[in-house]
């Protein structure tokens, strides 16, 4: 009995070692958000914009199961993630999608570390709120430390038209959302500041390349959200003086680049992921 014991203790030491599991249930489905001065349908996971932060391990076994209890079909992708092309989440092409009242369970490996996002790959969801943070983190230690940390959800919502408005409208002309139009009157100013013919010289090449300087994005009028939160409902991060806060910041906007800074503080990028 002492032998079988002993083989049966070894058997489990020199077996491979098998990966934890990280389990998540998400939920699509809509509710009304007020960012914008008036309610407003978003497209939400388990309820909310944006969706839970997903945390696992590097070497995890990532189980998540999507219940779409929307009218209309869906998909999450894994942005920027190493995974199985069938787990990837994109309809058409790694899978079919997730049809209106189905459940489909992805299942990939953590095999990097790092901060992330998922969204949907379906139709326009993603403009209109479906999208998330994940979260792997490292089997070895980081070469930095830091007392606590907040992951910040970057993003956009344009207060007037969706999605399909906004697509329709850039396809009648692609300046529809450029509020910052050059006119005669601005040419004047031009000429009066730099010479009539240098202004004119400057009209023509931006003529002739089709475009105006002004043309920064696509589309303009975005209210800036932060955790799903506008400026006037002002999402907070608290924190003691002296501590060393690690933000990990996700741009999941629609269109806006933004330039992340604090004022009268210095901050250090330490990792910046897929």
């Amino acid at each position: 009995m002492r032998r079988l014991i002993l083989a049966a203790l070894a058997a489990v030491l020199l077996a491979p070692a098998t990966a934890r599991a990280g389990t998540y249930d998400l939920t699509i489905g809509k509710a009304a958000i007020d960012v914008a001065g008036k309610d407003q349908t978003a497209m939400t996971i388990n309820g909310a914009v944006p969706g839970p932060v997903l945390r696992f391990k590097e070497g995890e076994d990532l189980v998540i199961n999507v219940t779409n209890t929307l009218g209309e079909d869906t998909s999450i992708h894994w942005h920027g993630l190493i995974l199985p092309y069938r787990q990837d989440g994109v309809p058409g092409i790694s899978f079919p999608g997730i049809k209106p009242g189905e459940t489909f369970t992805y299942r990939f490996p953590a095999q990097q570390a790092g901060t992330y996002w998922y969204h949907s790959h379906s139709g326009m969801q993603e403009a209109i709120g479906m999208y998330g943070a994940l979260v792997i983190e490292p089997k070895t230690r980081e070469p930095f430390r830091y007392d606590r940390e907040y992951v910040v959800v970057l993003s956009d919502w344009h207060p007037d038209d969706s999605p399909h408005e906004i697509l329709s409208n850039l396809k009648m002309s692609a300046d529809y959302y450029n509020y910052q139009q050059r006119t005669l009157s601005t040419f004047v100013d031009d000429a009066r500041k730099m010479g009539f013919g240098p202004a004119l010289a400057d009209r023509m090449a931006w003529g002739d390349m089709r475009m105006m300087p002004s043309d920064i994005a696509d589309v303009s009028g975005f209210v800036l959200l932060m955790n799903g939160k506008n400026p006037d409902q002002n999402w907070t991060g608290l924190f003691k003086p002296g501590e060393r806060i690690r933000l990990r910041f996700v741009n999941a906007a629609a269109m806006t680049f933004f330039d992340v800074r604090i004022p009268g503080l210095k901050m250090t990028v330490v990792q910046a992921d897929g």
